[in-house]
């Protein structure tokens, strides 16, 4: 007898270890922003923009140091003259410096320009991984409204099979006519085809999920609920936030920066460059090689370029107030943007506040017509009216539910938060 339970014990424990490891993993809406964040190629291709931008501002400064060259040679000619052929020979050796003693500053103002460039960039690269977060939010709520939609349409085939059943019975022993029994089916019927569409849905949404967060081989998952929980927030105080922080914003303004800082460049070609070189070498037609060595400063002064100086000069003008408008612009957008959040976040707040309600409601009469109907005093259309209300208030709720935290994550995109 003990090994008789010994042995069930050890078949119950391995069954439900095995079924266990076949479960799909559930992530949580921060494990798949934090998936994206490592796996989303938008996000590996902003950070290799980035770090491209900054070596650049290594390639500026390289205008401080000296140029130094080795050259190594050997030249053999031909001539033919009246006189005869002849054939020569050369050998060389030399090392060259070359260095800018004095420029006016355009060799820091380089270096100036691609900090600047350097700073768009890394706030162009932080609108990036927001836009990824926001995606990946949007994607994770529809998939959650998707898979509560599917559990709606089971719940309401449940009680269509139910309502099936119960109007069998009744119709066999002669309470209900044969109509009521078609009218189950047909229920039935639909509520299958409703569940059909519902499993599409969720599919649907979670291989959008996979794609937001730059995963689309990985295997199927499931998701966590996440907890409905208003959110506290000033309108005015995001509006604040955002124009000190959001990234488009900010990347124009160091973008109209460096637009600047390139006219001041451009208006230092008026000036000269003062450079210094020198070399030391070993040249003849044999060896031993004869030593020589220059020294030479000299000073180069544009005087007349095709007017290309001055086209470069009205360029820069040109960009400094394409990017003062276009902040101008988008700091009105980001404006008038969270305004219309704000509404939106209210209405949907709303909404799930009187729909929690009429869900609980809606569930209530539920059970209320279909005890009824299972005693035998309720009616078949008060059964699928009440199935059909249960069904409408669950999709409106969990599409607040949807427009809520779609709306709050705009608002972080917006702003500029990540969370």
């Amino acid at each position: 007898m003990i090994l008789r339970v010994l042995l069930i014990s050890l078949f119950l424990f391995f069954s439900l270890q095995s079924s266990a490891f076949s479960l799909e993993p559930v992530y949580s809406l921060q494990d798949c922003i934090n998936i994206a964040l490592k796996k989303n190629p938008e996000i590996l291709a902003s950070k290799a923009t980035v770090n491209k931008s900054f070596f650049k501002i290594g390639e500026a400064r390289s205008g401080y140091f000296p140029q130094i060259d080795l050259s190594l040679g050997y030249q053999r000619s031909y001539l033919e003259n009246k006189i005869g052929e002849e054939y020569s020979k050369q050998y060389s050796a030399q090392m060259s410096l070359s260095q800018t003693l004095f420029d006016f500053g355009k060799t820091s103002k380089q270096v100036e320009i691609q900090q600047q460039f350097y700073k768009a960039t890394e706030w162009q690269d932080r609108d990036t991984v927001l836009q990824t977060i926001y995606s990946v939010k949007e994607s994770y709520y529809s998939m959650l409204k998707a898979k509560k939609q599917k559990e709606t349409a089971q719940e309401v085939l449940k009680q269509a099979q139910r309502h099936l059943d119960l109007a069998k019975g009744f119709y066999e022993v002669g309470l209900k006519p044969k109509i009521e029994v078609t009218k189950a089916e047909v229920e039935l019927s639909n509520a299958k085809l409703n569940l059909i569409t519902a499993e599409k849905q969720l599919s649907q949404a979670l291989l959008n999920l996979k794609v937001a967060m730059g995963a689309v081989d990985m295997p199927d998952f499931d998701i966590k609920d996440e907890d409905y929980a208003v959110r506290k927030l000033n309108e005015n105080e995001a509006i604040q936030i955002a124009i000190e922080r959001n990234p488009q914003l900010q990347a124009i303004k160091f973008n109209k920066q460096a637009s600047i800082s390139t006219k001041e460049l451009v208006k230092k070609e008026y000036f000269p460059t003062f450079t210094g070189s020198a070399s030391y070498g070993y040249l003849n037609e044999d060896f031993p090689l004869d030593k020589r060595w220059t020294v030479f400063f000299q000073m180069s002064l544009p005087l007349f370029s095709g007017w290309s100086t001055t086209y470069r000069l009205k360029q820069a003008e040109s960009d400094i107030v394409y990017y003062s408008s276009k902040e101008d612009s988008l700091r009105q957008q980001i404006t008038s943007q969270i305004k219309n959040l704000f509404v939106q976040l209210k209405e949907a707040s709303q909404k799930i506040e009187t729909l929690k309600i009429a869900l609980k409601q809606a569930k209530e009469n539920l059970d209320l017509a279909m005890g009824r109907y299972e005693v035998g005093i309720g009616s078949s259309i008060e059964v699928v009216d009440a199935i059909v209300l249960f069904e409408q208030t669950n999709t409106q709720y969990w599409q607040a539910i949807y427009d809520y935290n779609v709306t709050y994550a705009q608002i972080q995109k917006t702003v500029g938060w990540v969370e």
